[in-house]
């Protein structure tokens, strides 16, 4: 029976040393997301890959940017969907970074109603920024119709 205790003690403390890891690991990361400055002006770009011929750059395409397949907290609202931004962009200097597996995209002005933008930069792309806080259907209704690239 001691033994037993011992070990149940054991594991119980083992869980307790992860919790806190955990939680500590939490708090560092949003601690990186609040200090970030949402982007308030210029354009935001979703990326998207659409099947079938490509039509010519910029025509339409009769998509929508779907967002439905994104990350959502427990209220239903995204914690992060992939989008290109930049302070004060426009189209030729927002664009590039766009990974070359989107062959359409989806483009609008900056803020995104009801969400927070934030600058998100990764190695391979300058203008990555993280959309959050509006739910899918409402960041798929602003970003509209998707054009050929």
């Amino acid at each position: 029976m001691t033994d037993t205790l011992r070990a149940f003690g054991c594991l119980a403390a083992f869980a307790l040393t992860v919790t806190f890891a955990q939680a500590a690991a939490a708090e560092e990361h949003q601690k990186g997301k609040v200090a970030a400055k949402p982007v308030e002006t210029g354009i935001v770009i979703r990326g998207v890959t659409l099947a079938g011929p490509v039509g010519n750059p910029g025509t339409s395409t009769g998509k929508t940017c779907d967002f439905s397949g994104e990350p959502v907290d427990p209220s239903g609202r995204l914690e992060g969907a992939s989008v290109n931004c930049r302070p004060n962009g426009n189209q030729a200097n927002t664009l590039p970074g766009l990974p070359a597996r989107f062959n359409a995209y989806c483009m609008i002005n900056a803020p995104v109603k009801s969400a927070r933008l934030i600058q998100a930069a990764r190695p391979e792309n300058a203008n990555h920024c993280d959309l959050s806080g509006i739910t899918p259907k409402d960041a798929t209704g602003q970003f509209g119709g998707a054009v050929w690239r």
